[in-house]
C-alpha cells in the first residue's frame, strides 16, 4: 500500500511541475539523493529518481566487533511518473557489487550514509546516497 502511494505522489507532483522545477543529476557522474529527494537525468527528462527508502541497515556500527559486515539496502522509484522500483544493496567493502540494471540504464550505489556508530540511532530523514547513473 505504502509503495503505491509513493508511486502515486511521485506521479502527481511530476504532473503539476511537469518536470521542469526538479532538480537535475548528470549522467555518468556521481551524484547526491537525500532521503525522499526526486531528481531528472539532465539528459533525460524520463529518467526522474526518487529515494524512497532505506528497507534495512545492519551495517556492523562503528565502535562493534561483528561477525559480518552487514548492509544496507535502498528503495529506488524509477522513471516519470514512478514507472518501476529498484533495490539496492550496498555491502562495506565490496562496492563494486552494489550495482542493478533498470530502464536501460545501469545504477551504481557508492555510498549510503550515514554509517551507524554504537549507542547513535539514525533518523531516517538523515539518509542520503551516492549513485553513479548510465545509459547502457
Amino acid at each position: 500500500m505504502m509503495k503505491k502511494l509513493h508511486v502515486l505522489l511521485i506521479g502527481l507532483c511530476l504532473l503539476a511541475a511537469q518536470c521542469e522545477h526538479l532538480p537535475t543529476f548528470p549522467l555518468e557522474e556521481p551524484f547526491t539523493l537525500h532521503i525522499g529527494e526526486q531528481k531528472m537525468a539532465s539528459e533525460d527528462n524520463n529518467m526522474v529518481l526518487h529515494f524512497s527508502q532505506v528497507k534495512e541497515d545492519s551495517r556492523c556500527p562503528k565502535g562493534v566487533n561483528c561477525v559480518w559486515e552487514g548492509e544496507v539496502v535502498t528503495e529506488l522509484i524509477l522513471g516519470e511518473l514512478g514507472k518501476d522500483t529498484l533495490d539496492l544493496t550496498f555491502r562495506p567493502g565490496r562496492e563494486k557489487a552494489s550495482v542493478g540494471r533498470s530502464m536501460g540504464y545501469h545504477f551504481r550505489l557508492i555510498e549510503v550514509n550515514p554509517y551507524p556508530t554504537k549507542g547513535v540511532d539514525t533518523d531516517t530523514v538523515d539518509y542520503n546516497i551516492v549513485l553513479e547513473v548510465k545509459k547502457e
